[in-house]
């Protein structure tokens, strides 16, 4: 996991060798576990999906927390939520990475406000899979 290092001119910067597979816009992202100013609050962004990771990347200039990569690598207990009422989400727990902005580990949610979780989702499951074997 990485804070605000993977964000540029209202884009993303990626590694030689990565690929951006597919973003969704109007997502919503709340932490639960960390008390850095960076992490309060609801942000509201685009969550591009990477052959290596996600990035969050939020609309708001102002906030203290302008990116966030989660490497699929650093992820654990990753689950889709459809609820009865309400927008579709994914959760999890991403841990800190050397040089990553912060220390341990945080509990993380995205809300697909417009849709898109599912095949969000879909192809998450599979970039990490891909990754981990090696292809």
């Amino acid at each position: 996991m990485s804070l605000n290092n993977a964000h540029a001119n209202n884009g993303v910067l990626i590694h030689a060798g990565e690929c951006i597979l597919l973003y969704c816009d109007n997502v919503n992202m709340e932490f639960f576990g960390q008390n850095g100013a960076e992490f309060k609050g609801t942000k509201n962004g685009r969550l591009y999906l990477t052959t290596h990771r996600m990035i969050f990347n939020s609309k708001s200039v102002k906030d203290p927390m302008q990116s966030f990569s989660f490497p699929f690598v650093a992820m654990r207990s990753v689950e889709l939520e459809q609820p009865m009422f309400g927008a579709n989400y994914l959760k999890g727990v991403v841990r800190a990475q050397p040089n990553g902005g912060f220390v341990g580990e945080v509990k993380f949610k995205l809300t697909f406000k417009h849709g898109g979780a599912i095949e969000f989702g879909q192809a998450m499951i599979t970039a990490e899979k891909m990754t981990t074997r090696g292809n």
